[in-house]
């Protein structure tokens, strides 16, 4: 299998064939609209997984379109049902004439969100997470405004979860959700059974960051990590991602314990993923954390490494503590970890039950059904 690390990478005109095909075989159509310069980040999830989860549906389809190419989405609006804001980062009169548009050809206009960052009712809280930087601070202040003036154009949200949508329906007037899940593309699964998991002498700890607001999530665990380290030099550490780490970890570092890398494509951190013995997912105990999707769990399951994270909503509902991964709060990793590590065929143990459960609740056609029911519920006409 050749691998692509961009697959969405589809021109425009054939993601316009494919429009015009989908109405030819009589299924509704939702469209998608997302800032070009995000295509690595949570489009993978919301726009790309979601258009290839619907080319196996027989009433919907999904096409994307980027900012750039917002022209070529004035044309298209008369033969779609739904019109759908992503995550897109700044508002302009350009999206009120596509609002306007859309209206006008009784399209319904929705916002996809899939974090707590639209208006400033929670902002607080997400500073507990994001930086206590001042310039980051006003960045964010002015980036969640952004998404607010959008939401007034909007009719409804999804949303990756329940605890999203509600928060966000009591600040927005009730207006409605409906949840489609994050979930994983063929691209993944494809690649993650030509991944071969060996067993390595030592012990890896993996952290898979994402991006720099989870310095916050990191700090819950960090001083039993390092406590980790300090006690079992056969114990390492391997970050991935934004991270800003704290001066105690210098010495590990030096020494080799902790293994540090920028940013990696999707599929590449499959393989970083399969490489460590228990992948963690820390998360501050705040409403912004409890926004956050599961991804961190499926992803690792799918390559059979077992996940330890903390008891926020997404993965409470998730993982059953003790069976298909473990659930900690602060005070409770230590132990946790160490008993993975004393116990490895404990860990293959958890890891075959969350792969199992990955692949039955986390494909495109485990999840079609969900996002059918969720555009019907939106649907003008």
């Amino acid at each position: 299998m050749q691998n692509n690390p961009e697959p969405w990478n589809i021109s425009l005109e054939k993601r316009i064939a494919e429009l015009e095909n989908a109405k030819k075989s009589h299924k509704k159509v939702a469209v998608i609209l997302y800032p070009e310069e995000d295509k690595v980040s949570s489009f993978r999830y919301r726009g790309y997984n979601i258009y290839q989860a619907t080319k196996n549906s027989k009433k919907w389809q999904l096409i994307y379109f980027f900012t750039n190419e917002t022209n070529a989405l004035f044309k298209a609006l008369p033969k779609v049902e739904i019109l759908i804001f992503g995550r897109i980062t700044r508002w302009s009169p350009l999206l009120d004439e596509l609002a306007r548009i859309a209206r006008d050809n009784n399209v319904c206009i929705l916002q996809d969100l899939d974090d707590c960052i639209c208006g400033t009712k929670y902002i607080k809280d997400m500073f507990n997470v994001v930086s206590p930087d001042f310039i980051d601070q006003e960045y964010w202040i002015n980036t969640c405004a952004h998404y607010e003036l959008i939401s007034y154009l909007a009719d409804g949200f999804i949303v990756t979860n329940d605890y999203l949508g509600k928060k966000l329906s009591e600040s927005h007037c009730d207006k409605p959700y409906k949840v489609i899940k994050n979930f994983l593309n063929k691209e993944q699964i494809e690649f993650a059974d030509t991944i071969q998991k060996n067993d390595v002498i030592g012990f890896t700890i993996g952290y898979f960051s994402g991006s720099h607001t989870h310095l916050t999530d990191f700090e819950t665990v960090y001083p039993e990590l390092i406590q980790l380290l300090h006690d079992y030099s056969d114990i390492k550490l391997e970050i991935v991602g934004m991270l800003d780490l704290p001066e105690s970890y210098k010495k590990y570092l030096e020494n080799g314990q902790i293994r540090y890398r920028k940013m990696v494509d999707f599929l590449t951190l499959l393989e970083l993923q399969s490489g460590v013995d228990v992948n963690i997912a820390p998360l501050a105990d705040n409403i912004f954390a409890n926004c956050k999707s599961d991804l961190k769990f499926f992803e690792a399951s799918l390559v059979r490494t077992p996940t330890i994270a903390s008891p926020t909503y997404a993965f409470s509902k998730t993982i059953t503590d003790g069976k298909n991964g473990f659930l900690c709060r602060p005070g409770e990793w230590y132990d946790t970890i160490l008993h993975l590590r004393n116990d490895k065929e404990l860990g293959r143990e958890i890891a075959k039950t969350a792969h199992d459960y990955c692949l039955k609740n986390y494909t495109g056609e485990a999840c079609l059904k969900q996002i059918e029911d969720a555009y019907d519920s939106f649907a003008k006409k």
